[in-house]
């Protein structure tokens, strides 16, 4: 009995290593995945930020502020097919040089992924 539980879950194992290139095609990841670029970007320029992993053809909400504080939302996007997205975030002359944790967020932030960049004085 145990040779056949042994040799079902190497099956499944298999079988699951097999998918994942597939998956991994498509947009199915098991873990959202968020880039800002430049990673240090001066007041009134453009942050990108680009997002993977996410559901396909979903609508996701964009969020930044101080580290361990209520970031508020500063944009959203919308994925294509392969669960994917690029946002311009453009940098408000007023925005405080520092830290910022940015968030990108689907369903009610229980899907969700986060970057830090720095905001730097001009």
């Amino acid at each position: 009995m145990r040779r056949l539980a042994l040799t079902g879950c190497l099956v499944a194992v298999t079988a699951a290593a097999a998918v994942a290139p597939t998956l991994a095609r498509v947009g199915v990841h098991v873990r959202p995945r968020l880039h800002a670029r430049p990673v240090h970007v001066h007041r009134g320029t453009t942050l990108i930020l680009r997002g993977a992993g996410f559901p396909r053809r979903a609508d996701i909400v964009l969020r930044a502020g101080r580290p361990h504080a209520k970031a508020p939302r500063i944009g959203s996007a919308r994925t294509g097919r392969l669960g994917s997205f690029r946002a311009r975030i453009h940098i408000r002359w007023r925005t405080a040089p520092g830290v910022y944790v940015a968030r990108a967020c689907h369903d009610r932030c229980r899907v969700r992924a986060t970057v830090r960049f720095r905001v730097l004085r001009h």
